[in-house]
């Protein structure tokens, strides 16, 4: 089961993106991830996103997802999951899909982070993005 916080300071949360908040649980236990966790979404702009890239991973620009996950990679010894930062900016600047469908993709980026999964190797990044692109066809939203 998984609970959820929700920071938007901006206002800038999306219909498709807040319905898919609420009905993560089907969407992790598709994941087959068993037990009771948590984690936080926060909504933010190129200027925050900017400072936490440089702060965190000493890359001095903006970026459109970070997550921070706060177990390892072989098991989760925490029921918080971590935290995941979406730029709104860099979704609405993403003109090949509608603004929903970016936030509902980066956040679903974001929370395949946190469970484990990563793209820093061509066979991860296959794993990784295979899985992403079969959720993203199983919400079947607007492009």
């Amino acid at each position: 089961m998984l609970n959820y916080s929700l920071n938007d300071p901006y206002k800038k949360i999306t219909t498709p993106l807040k319905k898919l908040l609420q009905q993560s649980n089907s969407l992790v236990s598709k994941l087959l991830i068993q037990g009771k966790y948590y984690y936080d979404v926060t909504i933010t702009n190129d200027e925050v996103i900017q400072d936490i890239n440089n702060k965190y991973r000493h890359i001095d620009k903006p970026t459109d997802v970070i997550s921070f996950a706060f177990h390892d990679a072989t098991s989760i010894k925490t029921p918080l999951l971590g935290e995941i930062f979406i730029n709104y900016q860099d979704a609405k600047r993403q003109t090949e899909q509608t603004y929903e469908y970016n936030m509902v993709l980066l956040f679903v980026h974001g929370l395949l982070h946190l469970l484990s999964f990563d793209h820093n190797n061509q066979m991860n990044a296959k794993k990784m993005f295979s899985l992403q692109k079969k959720i993203m066809l199983k919400l079947n939203l607007p492009k």
